[in-house]
């Protein structure tokens, strides 16, 4: 992870503000990597053709900064690489960040947008960025940047929305697009809640009691593999998890005849694919769960996602069963959404708090990624933002150079090595990804049964079959 010195001085006479229970696991995966990494960061990066209000533009971003207090949170102390680093603390800004602009001619958008995202963020600054880059007196390219500590996937729909109805707001007022949003829950107020004595008391209890749960599942025992081929510099692998439409659309009737969602059916075809490829009668898995809770919260940029542990029995006496298990196992992981993952590690792996780092699939056997699909039905396209007519907006897919992560210590490199990866996405009615794996540690050869196992399972299922 690439940190920058700190610059900007702690606040004076703040008492700075712990993290949010939806922070500690990525300042963990934030911390497992050394200072040339990869950073953590997402962004938005939008094409705008046409007239362009700009000071409309930079007024509705001063807006959206103003309400959703994620977006003026810093760090307020050092922040290097140093595995043994404690959570900093973080304090908020009073004002929203600049809107800087750039100049570059047309044929150079490309580069520049690229050049704009290769900087790092200053988290002693600010942990977003905004820039403008104008190639045109009608060609502009927004690139909005976000660490990963305060902008999750729900944000980057809620942004673009937020930039679209703001912007109306001030270009053309009167043409019914102006409705009053709900006001976004405070961020701050949300720490500040999580961290009463009576709260912290009650966490720090279930997040022992979850502790002895997963050990009993084995979390603190890793998949088996070639311990002396972990290194800090991983190298992946990955074989492909794809299905045809049609095996799609008779694997999702299928989970809703079992009133559990795809992810559901997913998780327990990867985990029954692992449990017999590496002789597992019980795994954690480690899944993400959206955290808005709440209405407002459904209505704030923020970090709110997180990684939950799940324990999974693999012995099962009917495939109904095992697939409700498997549901109610996911359901109850998600109701701990608010311990943070660096406790209920602490008492796993019987490191204390303010130690190593964890990486975030510290504590799970394999891990599943699942985009595009909610419960049983696909999800709509993310849009692009509605503007004013004349004024076109359109997503660009370019990315930064950045350099390749290294871990921190051998536990975090360990915990990605050991762990295997399953990354799917719905896309034109199919599912396809792959399943990922650390070359030196884990037997290709396995691994590949692994996914053999997980498509006859899916095969089976799909068909109606009993297992």
């Amino acid at each position: 992870m690439s940190h920058p010195a700190t610059t900007h001085p702690p606040s004076a006479g703040l008492t700075p503000l712990p993290l949010y229970s939806r922070q500690d696991w990525c300042w963990e995966w934030t911390r497992s990597y050394t200072g040339d990494s990869t950073p953590i960061e997402s962004s938005e990066t939008l094409l705008f053709q046409g007239p362009l209000d700009t000071g409309a533009l930079r007024d509705t971003l001063a807006e959206i900064g103003t309400r959703h207090e994620a977006l003026r949170l810093h760090l307020v102390a050092g922040v290097g690489p140093d595995p043994s680093a404690a959570w900093p603390g973080q304090a908020l800004r009073p004002e929203p960040g600049p809107l800087d602009t750039v100049r570059a001619a047309p044929q150079e958008r490309a580069a520049e947008v690229t050049r704009v995202l290769s900087r790092p963020l200053d988290l002693t600054d600010r942990m977003t960025r905004t820039t403008l880059v104008r190639t045109a007196e009608d060609e502009h390219v927004l690139v909005a940047q976000f660490h990963h500590l305060i902008f999750d996937s729900t944000s980057h729909r809620l942004f673009r929305d937020l930039l679209a109805h703001g912007y109306h707001q001030r270009v053309a007022p009167g043409d019914g697009a102006a409705k009053r949003r709900t006001e976004p829950a405070s961020y701050t107020g949300l720490i500040d809640r999580e961290h009463t004595p009576e709260v912290r008391s009650a966490v720090h209890g279930r997040a022992a009691t979850l502790a002895g749960e997963l050990r009993a599942y084995g979390a603190a025992e890793p998949l088996a593999g070639d311990a002396g081929a972990v290194v800090a510099e991983a190298e992946f692998d990955s074989l492909p998890l794809t299905l045809t439409a049609e095996r799609t659309r008779l694997l999702l009737r299928r989970s809703r005849a079992e009133r559990v969602t795809l992810h559901t059916v997913l998780l327990a075809a990867l985990g029954h694919a692992v449990a017999t490829a590496y002789e597992r009668d019980r795994l954690v898995c480690s899944v993400y769960t959206h955290g808005r809770t709440s209405a407002s919260a459904r209505e704030t940029l923020g970090l709110f996602s997180t990684v939950v542990p799940v324990p999974v029995d693999t012995q099962y006496r009917s495939l109904a069963e095992f697939l409700k298990a498997v549901h109610g196992s996911v359901q109850r992981a998600s109701d701990s959404a608010d311990l943070p993952f660096s406790e209920t590690a602490s008492h796993v792996l019987d490191r204390p708090p303010g130690g190593g780092a964890y990486y975030r699939s510290a504590l799970a056997h394999l891990e599943l990624r699942l985009s595009g699909v909610t419960g049983w039905l696909p999800e709509e396209p993310n849009p692009s933002p509605a503007l004013p007519p004349g004024l076109a907006v359109t997503p660009q897919a370019l990315y930064p150079d950045h350099p390749f992560p290294v871990f921190a210590g051998p536990e975090q490199a360990l915990a990605c090595a050991s762990t295997l990866f399953a990354d799917l996405e719905m896309a034109d009615g199919a599912l396809t990804g792959s399943l990922w794996y650390e070359k030196r540690y884990h037997d290709p050869t396995r691994t590949a049964r692994v996914g053999e196992i997980f498509l006859h399972f899916i095969e089976r299922l799909s068909e109606g079959s009993a297992l």
